[in-house]
């Protein structure tokens, strides 16, 4: 598929507003309202029905592309800190009894230098549900319909069971799964693409955007959201404001790819994303070891580290395959 050169600028400044997310910062909390439900969007942008390729191919090919790297950064992560545990002194029996379980069942047992993991699994679950749905439901009409309800089931949970667990946060994707059918609307109704249509649904989300800042800065209004941890019980912010800063950041998006100063810069953040997600945090736990860690430190290394290890990998045999979940024999596309 031809990449679309204002997604990858998206998917940068996605990924930035990540490992932002983590930096301690005191503002770092304003990602966590959009940054995993923008990913979502943008994989549901991504999505293509091919009736030519059957279920179980579709669902090899998203093995392939996000479980491959999942195990390969998993193993290659639980090793290094395996190996940190023997330096400290700890028997291997103590490394694997107090991590087995959060290995096998991931989600957000996941902690640490495994704390972006549960995404992928996530993703994976929402990607195979939507294609089935897709295949086996024609209607649009139902189709919303069973997106909206998936919606009320996921938040019942967070306000009555915010507690419980499934394994690999399959139930978060009862929510992502909006954010999912969301960008796949979008694409579909080419909502986006349209200039007019584009500049209204843009430009009321950017007043509603400062709308928003500005009543939740006086304390007028409450929000917070966690995916990862089942926390979005602010019942309607928790869609519509997702939403209004993904349509914020589209448009910034769009702005950004036209000027080559940045989209060449963002473009290839973009294309690391994945990577950068996996690695940003135990980047971060290396480097601390050396220097004292800032939010701005924290930001840089999150960035430069994964990507410098991006640009590398991709020299090694396989090493698309296992770290980028690329077709073997195919170069770079987007995901769908």
């Amino acid at each position: 598929m031809e990449r679309v050169v204002w997604v990858d600028v998206l998917k940068g400044l996605g990924i930035m507003a990540v490992v932002w997310g983590h930096s301690g910062s005191k503002n770092a909390f304003y990602m966590f309202w959009f940054h995993m439900p923008l990913f979502f969007f943008i994989s549901g942008y991504l999505y293509r029905l091919n009736s030519q390729q059957t279920e179980l191919s579709y669902i090899k090919r998203k093995v392939n592309h996000l479980l491959v790297p999942y195990a390969y950064y998993l193993m290659l992560l639980a090793l290094g800190m395996f190996s940190v545990s023997l330096w400290r002194g700890q028997s291997a029996a103590y490394f694997w009894s107090a991590n087995w379980k959060a290995f096998l069942l991931g989600g957000s047992l996941l902690e640490g230098v495994y704390a972006t993991f549960w995404f992928t699994t996530c993703l994976f679950f929402v990607q195979i549900g939507y294609d089935f749905l897709c295949r086996k439901i024609p209607s649009g009409f139902y189709k919303g319909l069973i997106v909206l309800v998936a919606f009320l089931i996921a938040y019942w949970q967070s306000r009555y069971l915010p507690e419980s667990f499934v394994p690999w946060n399959m139930d978060v994707g009862l929510y992502a799964l909006v954010f999912y059918a969301g960008g796949h609307f979008c694409k579909q109704t080419k909502l986006l693409d349209k200039p007019s249509s584009r500049k209204i649904v843009l430009g009321v989300s950017f007043i509603l955007f400062i709308g928003f800042i500005h009543l939740y800065s006086r304390q007028i209004l409450d929000y917070g959201l966690d995916m990862k941890h089942r926390q979005y019980y602010y019942f309607g912010l928790n869609l519509i404001l997702p939403l209004i800063f993904t349509f914020f950041l589209v448009q910034l998006s769009l702005i950004l790819s036209k000027w080559q100063v940045f989209n060449k810069t963002l473009i290839r953040i973009g294309r690391a994303a994945m990577v950068i997600m996996y690695l940003h945090i135990p980047s971060v736990y290396i480097v601390r070891q050396i220097i004292p860690m800032t939010p701005v430190r924290f930001f840089v290394v999150g960035i430069l580290c994964p990507l410098l290890f991006y640009m590398v990998i991709q020299s090694f045999p396989y090493g698309r395959f296992l770290a980028l979940g690329e077709p073997m024999n195919k170069g770079r596309e987007h995901s769908a």
